[in-house]
């Protein structure tokens, strides 16, 4: 083979070996994307079977118009498992009008989602992927 043909190989070597690692990075980014959005999925399943709990009478197993029945054990309250395939999750603060849920993924801890819910809305949901949030 001539020295031209050699680098014409070397280099395609060399680019498909680029093309592999850059295809490996986007995919790993992807699934830490998704796991993210499993993890705020769950979290606002979580905040709207509370404030449906909130709405419920007391005798009814409900919430008497508070959240603050949900500050320990809240999820088995709502009937809900505290982890699942994607992460771990958990009421982390609950006063009468509001209430903040937390997710931390199980396969990548530094993905973090939590939730804040005011009276019967959920005013906003703030990810971190540098693992701002945990579960006490």
């Amino acid at each position: 083979m001539g020295q031209q043909q050699l680098l014409l190989l070397v280099m395609g070597v060399i680019i498909v070996g680029l093309a592999v690692v850059s295809g490996i990075v986007a995919f790993q980014e992807k699934m830490r994307q998704s796991e993210m959005d499993n993890i705020v999925e769950r979290n606002l399943e979580i905040a709207s079977l509370a404030a449906v709990w909130k709405t419920k009478k007391d005798p009814f197993a409900g919430g008497n118009a508070s959240y603050a029945g949900l500050e320990t054990d809240g999820l088995t309250q709502l009937n809900l498992n505290v982890e699942t395939h994607h992460a771990t999750y958990e009421i982390t603060s609950a006063s009468s009008n509001n209430l903040v849920v937390t997710g931390i993924s199980t396969r990548y801890p530094e993905l973090g989602a939590r939730t804040f819910v005011t009276n019967y809305s959920v005013d906003s949901t703030i990810v971190s992927f540098n693992g701002d949030y945990t579960i006490d």
